[in-house]
């Protein structure tokens, strides 16, 4: 009789944790195009704050959303580069400038993954172009 009393609060524990759990696991992703910009800036800017000290950049930006502008001077199938120092993977519904928009400026908006520091370029994903 006794260890049935504790049963059923054991069983409600199982099952708030299972359910508290699971809804952890698979939260919504992020919608980084419909965020605010935690941070506004230059690439320039981004990419000397890096340099400068990485770590503390890193404490600062990493997993941030981040809007950029810069000169578009790389683009490949679903990335760009701007200033040849900031990467971005654009968004899977995002369509990649054309290449007439080489060397202009634009604004780009994504998530901070964080910087190579091999290719010397700060990396984000989850990237929309700013019209």
């Amino acid at each position: 009789m006794r260890s049935r009393k504790w049963i059923y609060p054991l069983l409600i524990l199982l099952v708030a944790g299972f359910i508290i759990g699971y809804n952890y696991i698979y939260q919504d992703h992020r919608n980084i195009k419909s965020e605010k910009a935690a941070f506004t800036l230059s690439a320039d800017f981004l990419i000397q704050d890096f340099q400068s000290n990485e770590e503390t950049a890193t404490s600062k930006y990493l997993n941030q959303t981040i809007e950029v502008r810069g000169k578009l001077t790389a683009i490949e199938d679903a990335s760009i580069v701007l200033d040849q120092v900031v990467f971005f993977a654009l968004s899977e519904n995002e369509t990649p400038p054309k290449s007439s928009q080489l060397q202009s400026e634009i604004r780009v908006k994504g998530r901070c993954i964080g910087f190579d520091s091999l290719l010397e370029e700060v990396k984000l994903d989850q990237a929309s172009i700013i019209e």
